[in-house]
């Protein structure tokens, strides 16, 4: 009987785990949004002021000069340092330590962009990945429209094949709005490298980008791309 009662309260205190994991992913300003009937959806009026209160689910470009934005990385603490030394060195007139601590200061230029031009290759990646369209309940019908005009608390249907269109808690239901006992299977490869689908169940966070692979299953969306990018 002991036993029994010890493992009702881990079992509780699991639960609990994860209902606070779960609360803490949620921004508070968003916790209010997310209450929408799962058969029925945003209103119309709903949805149009929610996207104009929080944009368009979308990466926003950022354009800058290549040229200027190369010799940002000669400015900083270590680049300083090195400005210094090369100033103190052609001041000596030591012309062989001055050229190797120049070569170091464009060195240490060229391994900031690199990293940073990886970052920008990895945020581009994502971009080409996101969904174009993706079902959604709106006043009661559910319709297609395109992924970019999804605002937090609608209501979106994803199944196999799809490419979730942005973050959302699964709420355990078909698209009827029975409930299923059928998990989702998703490949976060993109997002995290694991090589192997991840199991999502009610209540688990899917996020953007990812792609099912086994199941189906209704969501709620509660962060847009860009918020997530930043």
């Amino acid at each position: 009987m002991n036993f029994n009662s010890k493992e009702t309260l881990t079992e509780k205190k699991r639960k609990h785990e994860k209902i606070l994991k779960f609360e803490n992913e949620i921004p508070p300003e968003l916790e209010i949004l997310l209450n929408t009937n799962p058969t029925y959806g945003l209103t119309e009026y709903e949805h149009a002021e929610r996207l104009e209160k929080f944009g368009r689910n979308e990466i926003k470009e950022r354009k800058r000069n290549p040229f200027l934005h190369f010799f940002s990385f000669f400015t900083g603490s270590i680049a300083y340092l090195i400005e210094i030394a090369l100033i103190l060195t052609g001041i000596t007139r030591d012309w062989v330590n001055f050229g190797i601590i120049l070569l170091l200061l464009f060195v240490n230029a060229f391994v900031g962009w690199f990293e940073e031009s990886k970052a920008e290759s990895t945020v581009e990646a994502l971009k080409n990945t996101l969904a174009i369209k993706t079902k959604v309940w709106r006043s009661g019908n559910l319709i297609d429209v395109d992924s970019s005009t999804l605002v937090p608390g609608d209501i979106i249907i994803v199944r196999l094949g799809d490419i979730v269109p942005a973050d959302a808690v699964l709420l355990g239901i078909g698209v009827d709005g029975s409930r299923t006992e059928v998990d989702l299977m998703l490949d976060q490869a993109g997002l995290t490298g694991e090589s192997l689908p991840v199991v999502k169940t009610k209540g688990d966070t899917i996020y953007s980008s990812s792609i099912v692979k086994q199941g189906q299953m209704t969501a709620v969306v509660f962060l847009d791309t860009e918020k997530k990018i930043k």
